[in-house]
Parts: structure tokens; sequence; C-alpha cells
């Protein structure tokens, strides 16, 4: 009779994908056959349950696990300050005096919670002479610079090459744009895009190997690596009472824009548009499919349903966010373009809580 650690590959690989993350983990963990079956490259972390993130004090944070009901407390290398994308990772920050530049300020660290691999970031100080911003304004008067926003390239799971796009802000000014790339030390300058003004980015992802950004002028950017320099993609032809958020789904990027209400500011309507790099077009999309998406504070996370998914609460077509005004969370209904209270949300939930992709 043969034994459960000879089954062929294609078996254990097909079992391993269709468990959730912490069995997942488990399964790997049972022999050399079955642990060559969990890679990374095995799991599909956008056909999973999505965690919670509760921030709880002294660089820790409670990850609820939405399928499983039980808290996984982790220890992080800083305080957690926002999750990036990809969703797997989140930004880290610590504040204290840096040796390297003789100066007090913000050391951040990118960290991803379940691989727990960290890359430590070059203090904001550390710009390269050759930088094609006046960043060095950043040495002037006022407050300790800070990152914004920032998106990390989706290589670093693979090849242990990356590169991270920051913006960086000091009180509430905008100093520019920066990226940092794996084996170098410091930070360099990126310039806006020709013939446009330097503008704030409300949202900045990876995208299909890029980087894309939605300033607060509606305009679609993405970032030119070689030269250094945004490129303007299309500018948004409409614009609402609300907030756009950038989000892959299902190999397509969407901006997908939070409307709020004139008479009391809660969200009434979410309406989504397809954008084609390429072409420079968005088209507006009436249901997301078999997807369902999850809107952070200034990020989304999108996850994809199968045969095998099990959500429990959660349904497709729908877009699910938190109100400040009653501090619950809501959803959006693409079929009937009702809003309603998520009434099955975790009992942990809290507002401020984020939603967290676990992955590699």
């Amino acid at each position: 009779m043969a034994s459960w650690k000879d089954l062929p590959q294609q078996i254990l690989e097909l079992i391993a994908g269709r468990l959730a993350i912490e069995d997942f983990l488990s399964f790997g963990s049972v022999c050399t056959s079955w642990r060559s079956a969990a890679t990374k490259e095995t799991y599909n972390a956008k056909s999973k349950a999505l965690w919670l993130m509760i921030p709880v004090g002294n660089g820790t944070a409670e990850f609820f696990s939405t399928s499983r009901g039980k808290i996984h407390p982790v220890k992080l290398p800083g305080c957690p300050v926002q999750p990036l994308s990809p969703p797997q990772w989140i930004l880290a920050s610590m504040w204290g005096y840096n040796h390297r530049v003789s100066r007090w300020g913000h050391e951040y660290r990118i960290f991803n919670p379940l691989s727990r691999v960290g890359i430590e970031l070059p203090s904001l100080a550390k710009l390269r002479h050759k930088s094609r911003l006046h960043l060095l304004k950043m040495r002037g008067q006022g407050g300790a610079p800070w990152i914004h926003r920032i998106a990390l390239s989706s290589g670093t799971s693979s090849s242990g090459d990356y590169t991270v796009m920051v913006t960086i802000c000091r009180d509430l000014r905008l100093l520019g744009y920066a990226i940092h790339r794996s084996g170098e030390d410091a930070w360099t300058g990126v310039s806006p895009a020709a013939n446009l003004p330097q503008s704030n980015f409300l949202q900045l992802i990876h995208y299909d190997g890029r980087f894309v950004a939605l300033d607060s002028h509606n305009r679609v950017m993405t970032l030119d690596e070689r030269e250094c320099r945004m490129q303007l993609r299309l500018v948004l032809g409409q614009t609402f009472a609300g907030l756009p958020y950038l989000v892959e789904c299902s190999g397509a990027l969407l901006v997908a824009w939070k409307i709020w209400s004139q008479e009391d500011g809660t969200v009434e309507q979410v309406r989504v548009f397809e954008v084609d790099l390429e072409k420079g077009t968005q088209e507006e999309v009436e249901s997301l499919g078999n997807a369902a998406l999850f809107l952070n504070g200034n990020s989304a996370i999108s996850v994809e349903f199968d045969a095998e998914t099990c959500l429990p609460g959660i349904k497709p077509n729908r877009i699910y966010f938190s109100e400040k005004k009653d501090e619950k969370m809501h959803y959006y209904s693409m079929e009937d373009g009702e809003v309603e209270t998520y009434s099955d949300a975790p009992s942990v939930y809290v507002h401020g809580a984020t939603w967290f992709q676990p992955g590699f």
C-alpha cells in the first residue's frame, strides 16, 4: 500500500493550493515531499481569506484569521504604519537617532508578517547627489521627513531583487518622490512627469511590473525606472466627491471611487473603472464577477473566488469598507447598488483595523 508521502507531486501541489494559510504552513512541515509541494508559487493568496491587522501597541499587532477565528499576535520591527502593494507586506516605523546620518528621524522597514522577512530602508536623508529633485530641502527647518505613500515591486518574493518607491513629506508638505533598489544604500529622486508640476499621490501601487500612481488631480502615471521620471498615462474623466483607490483585480487595473453623500458625508456609492495604461483609456465596470474588493484607509485589496474559496460572510461582486461615522464595516453591492452594514463582520473588528492579505 502506497504511503501518503509517496503521492505524486502534482496531486500534492493540488491539495496544498486549496488550503488556507494556516493549513498550508502545517502541510509543508509534514515531510520532505510535502514540503516540496508547499512552495510560495503553489499558494495563491488572492483566493484565500483575508486577515484583520489590529495594532495593540509596543510594536505588536494582532492578526485575526477570518477563516479560522484565531488571533495571531506578531512582534513587528516597529509600529505598523500602513499596508502596501503588494498587500502581503506592511511598513513599520521607529523613531530614533540614526548614527549613520547623525540625526533624529524615522527609521523604516518593510516587513512580511508571515515569512518574517524584513527589508531595512535607508534613512530618508540619504539621497544621491544625482537626484533629479531638490529633495535636499529635507535638511531645512521643520519636522523630520516621513513616508506618505509606498509600494514594493513584486519581484521580492522570487529573486531577492526589489525596488521600493515612496512619496516623502515633511509636516504636511510634499517634498518629492524617490526609489530605492536592492543592493543600494541610498534613495534616488524621481522627477515629475514632463511639463507637469509635482503633485501629491493619493494612491501608489505596483502593477504588471511597474509602479502606478494616481495623484490629486486625477492623473494616472507610471514610473520610467530608467529615466527616474514619472510618465503621464491618462487623466480620469470623472471627478467625484470622494476617495479613489487603485487596485489590481483579476489581472486588470481598476480605479474604485468611494463617493460621499452631500448630506452627511457617508459613503453612498462606489463606482469602478477599468484603466488601460497603454491606450490611455478608462471604461466603467458594471460587475466584479467572482471578485470582491476591500478598501482600507489608503489602500485596496482584491479577492478572487473560485470553487474552493471559503470566505465566511464574504460574497463576490461586493466592495467592503469601513465608515467613520458609525465605526462599522459596510459593503456596496455592485448588483443592486445598495450600501449595507456588514453584519457578519468579525467580532474582533474595531474601527481602524486594516484588511491584510497573508502571503509570501
